[in-house]
This record gives structure tokens, C-alpha cells and sequence, in this order.
């Protein structure tokens, strides 16, 4: 009776264990609703803007179910050192890295992605998305690109997806 209880375990601890290694975790690759801007009226309440203002602080929130999500706003961008030609004045990036690429100060386009110097703004999750504040410091037209990623962080499940935001007017 012991043999035939004992047979009757291994047989279903056996398969047990096949089936959850049969079982295979498909992770859909990560979306963006929507980024939306936000910055705080003169009542104290954020409002849905457009526009940026050149110096003022604007929340970015992006609408998506991924895990992880950074926000590459470019407005800065400084080149570590640069160095005048001798034949006309015109400057190059003195500091590269082993890739001949430039070694930048502070980056926070997506065009720099990878670069040393270079990174995405950190963001806080809340229901529905992500959310982070940053401040431009001079006028212009900024691309605004959102990074996501579903299942991990630069494991062989991670799907990071490279989302174009369209462009930020800052006046």
C-alpha cells in the first residue's frame, strides 16, 4: 500500500511540474494611450495645456499599462567639450567615447539614447500611467519621446518600445 500511495505522489508531482513548465508567460508588447501636459493654474490646480512655458515647471502624464516608462523631454543637450577648427572657426566634439561618439554633459533627447551622459526622466507611476515634472529652460520646438517596457528591464522578456510623442512648443 505504501508503494502504490508512494507511485501515486511522484506520478503527480511529475506532472504537476510538467504542466507549469508547459506553460508559456506571453507578455504583450507595451502601448501608449496618450501624453497629456499639465501645468498649475493661478488657482493652484493643474490645467491640460498645449503649450509650455519657457521656465515654469509641466507635468507630462502618460496613459499606459506598461511597467516601467521614461520620458525623454530634449531640452538639454551640452556636448562634454567642443573644439574650434583651425580652418574656419567651426567646432567639433573634443570628448568621445570608444565608439567615436560624443561624451555629453547632460542629454535628455532620445536622439543621444545610449550615449554616455544621456539619460530619460525618471518617472512616479500612478492609476492609469506614469507621471514627471520638468521644466524648460529656453524657447523653441522640443521632440517629446516616450519610452515603455513591459516585463522587466534587459531581460530576454523585456519589450521596450520607442513611442514619438510629437512636438513641444515651449514659449
Amino acid at each position: 500500500m505504501k508503494k502504490i500511495i508512494y507511485f501515486i505522489t511522484l506520478g503527480m508531482f511529475v506532472s504537476l511540474s510538467l504542466v507549469s513548465c508547459l506553460k508559456e508567460d506571453t507578455v504583450s508588447a507595451p502601448t501608449v494611450n496618450e501624453v497629456q501636459m499639465y501645468m498649475t493654474a493661478k488657482n493652484g490646480k493643474d490645467s491640460l495645456v498645449t503649450q509650455a512655458t519657457k521656465g515654469k515647471p509641466v507635468k507630462f502624464v502618460v496613459l499606459t499599462k506598461a511597467d516601467v516608462c521614461s520620458v525623454w523631454p530634449a531640452g538639454d543637450r551640452q556636448i562634454m567639450k567642443k573644439k574650434k577648427s583651425l580652418d574656419g572657426g567651426v567646432t567639433f566634439p573634443d570628448s568621445i567615447d570608444a565608439y567615436n561618439h560624443p561624451v555629453m554633459k547632460v542629454s535628455d533627447s532620445y536622439i543621444d539614447y545610449g550615449l554616455v551622459g544621456a539619460k530619460g526622466l525618471k518617472t512616479s507611476q500612478m492609476a492609469g500611467g506614469w507621471y514627471c515634472t520638468y521644466t524648460y529652460k529656453t524657447v523653441g520646438t522640443y521632440d517629446l519621446t516616450v519610452v515603455v517596457t513591459n516585463h522587466g528591464y534587459e531581460g530576454p522578456d523585456s519589450q521596450q518600445v520607442v513611442v514619438p510623442s510629437g512636438k513641444i512648443t515651449v514659449k
